[in-house]
């Protein structure tokens, strides 16, 4: 995501090195500098505009390629999925090599209700997916905003054997561990640079800096995993887990209107929601 060191008064403020980082980035992927550009700027957006979520999001969809249209079965509008999913309900379909095709095998398919195409990752397709603020039906969640490079690590050792199964540490063990990855000259901080899930809600008081976020978590003698990233803030807690491979690149995403959904809540009780369009 030079020989000049003229920096506008803009640029002084964002710090030159990143401007100089930023400028080699984009000289080495030309077909996506356009992409690049609207997440370098992202975070100069989102904290100066009141509706800069919406802004960013219209500028990404114009940036990537079009959905082509799906007269039998309409994609909900005024949304897409750029970020990750979690849950079973999205499948890959290794046959689709594009986002059009797997947008187009999707809308033919009547079983298939949503899609995603990145070009690391290929082609998923699958059922309904909740999106945002949505609680209840699918267990299958997904964000609307792209994803990001985190930083975090684990406080206790998390290392498998050659059978999959963890490997079991001595309390000295686990202390050492601790105290290696709680020192500022001894600490990891990129070893986590995909999201993980379980760690709870955010920790404001601790969201100022990476630095901070592990801070915090070292002085909770129960903490045992943390993650920070400028955009959300500072989370942890005594473990996480599901933790995705470390990308930026959006998703070119969609799920096709569904006027109703049915759904079982935790008691067995079954429902149907109404959706908004």
């Amino acid at each position: 995501m030079h020989s000049s060191n003229n920096y506008s008064s803009k640029e002084k403020g964002l710090g030159s090195s990143t401007i100089v980082t930023f400028k080699r980035w984009i000289s080495l992927r030309p077909i996506r500098s356009a992409l690049l550009l609207i997440i370098f700027v992202s975070s100069i957006i989102i904290h100066s505009h009141p509706n800069a979520k919406h802004i960013l999001s219209k500028q990404l969809r114009s940036s990537q390629p079009t959905v082509p249209e799906c007269p039998a079965a309409p994609w909900k509008k005024n949304e897409s999925l750029h970020g990750n999913c979690q849950g079973n309900a999205l499948k890959v379909n290794e046959g689709p090599k594009s986002a059009t095709e797997c947008a187009t095998t999707c809308c033919d398919d009547p079983e298939c209700i949503t899609f995603q195409y990145r070009s690391d990752t290929g082609c998923y397709q699958g059922t309904d997916v909740r999106l945002g603020l949505e609680k209840d039906g699918t267990p299958t969640w997904c964000n609307d905003s792209p994803p990001v490079i985190w930083r975090g690590q684990y406080l206790v050792p998390r290392v498998q054997d050659e059978n999959g199964k963890d490997i079991v540490y001595s309390d000295a063990e686990k202390e050492q561990f601790r105290k290696k990855n709680c020192d500022l000259k001894t600490w990891t901080p990129d070893e986590r640079q995909g999201q993980c899930f379980g760690l709870g809600g955010k920790r404001e008081a601790a969201s100022g800096s990476d630095e901070d976020c592990m801070k915090a978590c070292c002085h909770d003698p129960n903490c045992g995993a943390w993650q920070w990233s400028k955009d959300s803030g500072c989370f942890y807690n005594k473990w996480m887990f599901g933790c995705l491979p470390g990308s930026s690149e959006a998703y070119v995403g969609k799920r096709k209107f569904q006027s109703s959904r049915t759904y079982t809540d935790g008691g067995g009780k079954p429902y149907q929601q109404v959706l908004a369009a």
